[in-house]
């Protein structure tokens, strides 16, 4: 066991020697954590929309008061468009409009929308409408009332209100799918699963060339000479690549816990998987660097596989957005498992129990890798 302890804390100190390790191993996957919690911005559904209404009409009064009355929304006054076109820019505010009321009866009332092109305030721009659309409604409404009957604008109001009041109601049902409070861990923390999954993988395969360079330089071959056996090399080669891999889960799993608040839910089986996906890694590490040729090699190799296991695994889109055919094709990955485990334990608030059959298909897959990358160094030493 000395021997397999002196074999791990060198491949550890000569892992983190080497500063830029320490950038693809730690900052990397924290800036792109940090990235994703700043593109998503704040909880799912709040928005805060910016009004310039310097001469207010009933109808604009009316949108403005529907957006105010809906959940999630908060109403800015802006003093003109310039001042809007700026917070908007800025993502100070997420979209707003300019009202320019008609100049007569009869002109139309425009409301200008502003939004920051990044496709971000889709839903908030169709409750705009929404609120714009129901409101012109009961404008209109109330203008065909006035203009049949002669009667003047507030009582031909005042009657179409009566009228809507008198209609039966309409309830709406919600059920909810799962644990109730999932939305804001729905975006960031399946986001912040597909970057663990990435990263596990990632750091694995890239490291790889470590084991390399110690084959091509002799010295597996030269701590023979000292009284270790090949199966204490093996392991030690093992368990250094295993750890580097937990070691990028704890980063991004406290990472985006402490910098954005994630929610894991079940921790116990986000580290189960972890575990499992750790073993795929070695596996595929140490294969990599039994079996390459030179480090320029295994260093592409390492990272195509990373980066296209990754997006056909669902770890950079959710498996749930890839049609059908596409989603049984990518089952052949291990990221597509463990990233399907994650939704279920995210989304619909699952536990080990429910995702045992991902935790046992990610192990054995490790275990086989694992065991072939041995059989392989092994017989390189020999």
């Amino acid at each position: 066991m000395n021997a397999v302890a002196a074999i791990v804390r060198a491949n550890l100190k000569r892992l983190f020697s080497d500063r830029s390790n320490l950038f693809f191993l730690v900052i990397l996957p924290l800036l792109i954590v940090f990235a994703l919690g700043v593109a998503i911005g704040g909880s799912v559904g709040d928005y805060r929309v910016g009004v310039v209404d310097p001469h207010p009409t009933d109808l604009s009064r009316a949108v403005t008061a529907r957006l105010e009355a809906t959940a999630n929304i908060t109403v800015v006054r802006v003093s003109d468009a310039g001042a809007l076109r700026d917070d908007v820019a800025r993502r100070t505010l997420d979209g707003g409009w300019v009202v320019d009321p008609g100049a007569g009866d009869g002109d139309v009332t425009t409301f200008r929308w502003y939004s920051s092109g990044t496709g971000d305030d889709t839903q908030l721009r169709t409750i705009a409408t929404s609120a714009i659309e129901e409101a012109g409604v009961r404008d209109r409404v109330v203008s065909v009332v006035a203009a049949d009957t002669g009667a003047s604008p507030e009582d031909a109001g005042a009657a179409v209100d009566a009228a809507a009041s008198a209609l039966p109601s309409t309830e709406v049902s919600v059920q909810e799918i799962g644990e109730p409070g999932n939305e804001a861990a729905s975006i960031r923390a399946v986001l912040a699963a597909g970057e663990l999954t990435l990263f596990i993988f990632l750091a694995s395969a890239t490291g790889a060339t470590y084991l390399l360079t110690t084959r091509l330089l002799g010295v597996t071959r030269r701590v023979r000479a000292a009284p270790v056996t090949i199966s204490q090399i093996v392991a030690g080669e093992a368990i250094s690549r295993f750890i580097v891999a937990m070691l990028q889960a704890v980063i991004v799993f406290f990472g985006s816990m402490l910098l954005f608040g994630v929610d894991w839910h079940a921790p116990l089986a986000v580290w189960l998987l972890c575990v499992a996906m750790s073993l795929v890694g070695t596996g595929v590490a140490m294969l990599l660097g039994t079996l390459g040729r030179t480090e320029q090699q295994v260093s592409a190799i390492g990272l195509m596989l990373a980066l296209v296991l990754a997006a056909l695994g669902g770890s950079m889109q959710p498996l749930e957005f890839f049609p059908d055919t596409l989603r049984r094709v990518a089952f052949i990955t291990p990221h597509a498992w463990m990233n399907d485990a994650l939704w279920k334990i995210l989304v619909e608030g699952a536990g080990v129990g429910q995702v045992w059959t991902s935790l046992l298909v990610l192990t054995l897959a490790g275990l086989a890798l694992l065991g072939l990358a041995s059989a392989a160094l092994a017989k390189s030493l020999r």
